[in-house]
């Protein structure tokens, strides 16, 4: 389904554009040359380069770890409201540019506030890791407080789609074809990687809600399994005979069908009336259930699981 020459470029293009996001957190980790020597030395090892040991700087610090888990928080979301381009870059649909931009803005702020909090701790962080850290602590290793919040960053860069005949440049008829044609390829492949990423996402949804029904079909509430036990060494030392548990389901499983149903209707910028189509399809699906008749009834079960390989099999993913 991706690979249809996307004849409507120019449309394409004004209705979309670049972003990337950009996160820089500074990790607290320094490369350690005294004990990488040791540990070559033990082994054996002539050169330098045959290994390399870096060590964490905080034990357990958590305004530090809290920068870290936003960073990871930010990149899953700006991943899942944009659409794949060419690393970094990755493709805004202008129907959501201002709600992304939005959020993109309450990501900084939460950022900022973590780093202004860690900054506040950072000297007496510093002092406990001196007594959680022994002998590898070193003063020295740790950058000055004033440096400190200018190692991290939070920011967007946008830019425009690329048009072929967007040259500046007098390089001569031939040398200016080639590179037009060259641009626009180029740009034709990235849409289709991006109309493509579309409907992966239709297509991992709808098979992940099928397989989660289809086990809970197929649950024997008699099938039992074994549960070991092991010690520290790895052996085994004792099996228990327990039933199997049946798997369980979530209402967040519906949510985030739900939810992506309505984003894919601002990201699917070729306006392609299949993947349209199957976008309805499974927000129709998913909407008239609920979770709890999920929970208990078969029939609606085995209707779910349905409708999603319906989907499947209808589009040929």
């Amino acid at each position: 389904m991706s690979d249809k020459k996307l004849d409507n470029l120019p449309s394409i293009v004004s209705a979309a554009m670049l972003g990337s996001l950009n996160i820089s957190v500074w990790e607290g980790r320094k490369k350690d040359k005294n004990i990488e020597q040791d540990v070559a030395d033990r082994a054996g090892a002539r050169s330098k380069r045959s290994t390399s040991v870096h060590k964490h700087l905080f034990v357990d610090c958590p305004p530090l770890e809290a920068i870290k888990s936003l960073r990871g928080e930010a990149r899953i979301w700006f991943n899942k409201v944009t659409l794949e381009w060419n690393t970094p870059w990755r493709l805004i649909p202008t129907a959501v540019y201002f709600e992304i931009m939005q959020d993109a803005t309450n990501f900084q702020t939460r950022f900022d506030k973590l780093v202004a909090t860690f900054v506040q701790v950072y000297t007496t962080e510093i002092s406990k890791q001196a007594f959680e850290r022994g002998a590898m602590f070193d003063r020295n290793e740790y950058p000055n407080v004033l440096d400190i919040a200018n190692k991290f960053r939070f920011s967007i860069n946008l830019t425009p789609v690329p048009l072929a005949g967007d040259f500046r440049v007098d390089i001569g008829n031939e040398a200016l074809k080639e590179l037009q044609e060259r641009c626009e390829a180029d740009t034709q492949e990235r849409l289709a990687a991006a109309v493509a990423d579309t409907w992966q996402r239709v297509k991992e949804q709808a098979e992940w809600i099928r397989d989660r029904m289809a086990a809970v079909l197929e649950h024997d509430p008699e099938a039992v399994e074994e549960v070991k036990t092991f010690d520290t060494e790895g052996n085994c030392t004792k099996v228990d005979i327990k039933k199997k548990r049946r798997p369980k389901l979530y209402e967040s499983m519906l949510d985030q069908g739900i939810e992506m149903c309505s984003m894919l209707r601002d990201l699917n910028i070729t306006n392609d009336p299949k993947l349209e189509e199957a976008r309805k399809m499974l927000e129709s699906a998913l909407v008239r259930v609920d979770i709890d008749s999920l929970k208990e009834s078969p029939e609606v079960q085995s209707a779910t699981k349905n409708a999603m390989q319906s989907i499947l099999d209808k589009f040929s993913f």
